[in-house]
């Protein structure tokens, strides 16, 4: 990268697949100059995720990756309660989600952005230095940027922050935590050619969830709760009741030992979204940065389609006069739509929980509206 980039239109910050696939729309269907960059000390391990089929008809330069991923097709979820006797399950006869390597997505759209001519850059600093009515002084390694505008899918250092006028931190009541460890194949059960997903809505009586992946050779353990029940039970505890529900339900052996001793944990502002701004200085924010986790703990599907409406208006804004007036009916067209969504079946759970066990309709509703995003309540 030159010593100095004075022409430098849009600057797109983080190493999530929403940062990489915004940075390729907006180099793709406009002249705008972009760079990506990521973010130092802001990245995530790799894991198994949940993606949604419609990840692949959000845009045409994301159709060729249903080809190029290692999935894993899915067909339903298997509810499992502390009590082996009280189940319930709803099987597809069609696909309904595909479990894959949050990294290996990563990849793919990262490439897709080099594909459409977006500089890509992965320093060991990076800095805002000031923000105007011009644009923004970015420092990123040892060069000077000066964009007009920011989109944001990663978490910047707390003064920075605050430069683009965000604020210090998540609100407790969206950051959930998300806790997993992967298995060996010796101790991956066999779920079938046609795999559904075994999962929990209540973990020790609370909403804490537990979902075992089956994914392209390699399982995943995970659980997720809210923070604020940390202070009841750690993440190990709820991971290893997880393990001991799944084998009293007959899902895992009940011999040999299971090591959660590798067990990673990440905090997730679960549709956080809902209660951000979305709009700063400049700056539009997508992905982790705005929250765009659904309330089920989805990653890549609703992140890359924040996204997508971040690229739409950041080539409109940059056409008016007064750019950060134009960048607010960004937030609006998010939330006529992708707000559904990202709210999910939590706010209607704890009373349609003992439902779920007893009223095959209501499993039904309720795993499609997990792992597609339909409404519960229809």
């Amino acid at each position: 990268m030159a010593k100095t980039e004075s022409h430098l239109d849009v600057l797109v910050l983080g190493e999530h697949p929403c940062a990489y696939f915004a940075a390729a729309l907006i180099a793709s269907s406009s002249n705008l100059r972009v760079l990506h960059t990521t973010i130092p000390d802001d990245s995530q391990g790799d894991r198994l995720v949940v993606l949604n089929p419609e990840f692949f008809k959000l845009h045409p330069l994301l159709e060729p990756l249903r080809r190029k991923l290692d999935l894993t097709a899915v067909y339903g979820l298997q509810f499992f309660s502390s009590d082996p006797a009280v189940r319930s399950e709803y099987r597809s006869k069609s696909t309904l989600a595909y479990v894959t390597s949050y990294k290996a997505v990563r990849a793919a759209v990262m490439k897709v952005a080099e594909s459409q001519g977006v500089e890509l850059v992965n320093p060991k600093m990076l800095q805002i230095r000031r923000l105007d009515e011009h644009g923004a002084e970015v420092t990123v390694g040892k060069s000077e940027v000066r964009p007009k505008v920011l989109v944001l899918g990663g978490l910047l250092p707390e003064p920075q922050q605050k430069m683009l006028g965000l604020p210090d931190a998540w609100g407790a009541d969206v950051v959930h935590r998300y806790t997993y460890v992967k298995l060996s194949t010796a101790k991956c059960p066999d779920l079938g050619s046609r795999p559904v997903i075994p999962m929990s809505l209540n973990l020790k009586e609370m909403l804490c969830w537990g979902w075992l992946l089956p994914g392209p050779k390699t399982m995943q353990l995970a659980v997720e709760q809210p923070v604020e029940s940390l202070g009841k039970i750690r993440p190990a505890e709820l991971l290893a009741h997880w393990v001991d529900v799944l084998r009293s339900n007959d899902v895992l052996g009940v011999k040999g030992e299971i090591s959660l001793e590798s067990a990673e944990s990440i905090d997730l502002p679960l549709a956080g979204a809902l209660a951000h701004e979305g709009v700063a200085n400049r700056t539009l924010l997508i992905g982790p940065a705005g929250g765009f986790y659904s309330a089920c703990s989805e990653d890549i599907y609703p992140n890359c389609w924040s996204a997508l409406y971040a690229a739409d208006a950041v080539k409109k804004a940059l056409k008016e006069q007064h750019l950060q007036d134009a960048l607010h009916p960004y937030r609006h067209r998010w939330r006529t739509t992708l707000g559904a969504y990202l709210r999910g079946p939590q706010q209607n759970l704890r009373f349609l929980l003992p439902m779920v066990y007893r009223n095959q309709k209501m499993t039904t509703r309720l795993t499609e509206s997990i792992l597609i995003g339909k409404d519960v309540v229809r």
